[in-house]
């Protein structure tokens, strides 16, 4: 075989080795950006679902109080895709949603609350949960 041939063959195999790589490591990266996204919904759900319970803790010792709870976290989801937080009430049990319209994820949890629900919108950074008049609600009272 001549040089040109042998070269010619190795940059041709070289270029369909990289197109693979690149091919494989773009699916990776998709993948990881999905998971680690996946993962600050959790996270933000979990932690409003938490002060939510013990927001209700306070609400069952019987006496008539307000309360607001602002809760800070990151203004968007891998600093780039806003999410929402949604609490309805209307049905049994009352559902706690977080969710990344863009991204098409959301994380849903129930909520057992003593306390009625007040369905209700809020979003980052700063959610606000409220105590009004023995009712859970978000973004304050009314």
């Amino acid at each position: 075989m001549s040089v040109a041939i042998t070269h010619g063959l190795t940059i041709a195999i070289t270029g369909v080795l990289l197109i693979g790589l690149l091919n494989a490591s773009g699916a990776l990266l998709d993948s990881q950006e999905e998971r680690i996204s996946h993962d600050q919904v959790s996270e933000i759900n979990g932690d409003i679902l938490s002060h939510i319970n013990t927001v209700d803790r306070l609400a069952a010792n019987g006496e008539a109080a307000s309360l607001n709870v602002t809760l800070s976290y990151p203004d968007r989801i891998m600093g780039s895709y806003n999410y929402q937080v949604d609490l309805r009430g209307n049905g049994d049990p009352a559902v706690l949603e977080v969710r990344v319209p863009r991204l098409d994820q959301s994380i849903t949890r129930e909520l057992e609350t003593k306390a009625g629900i007040d369905p209700a919108q809020d979003s980052g950074p700063e959610i606000t949960i409220s105590l009004c008049d023995g009712s859970i609600t978000l973004g304050g009272c009314s």
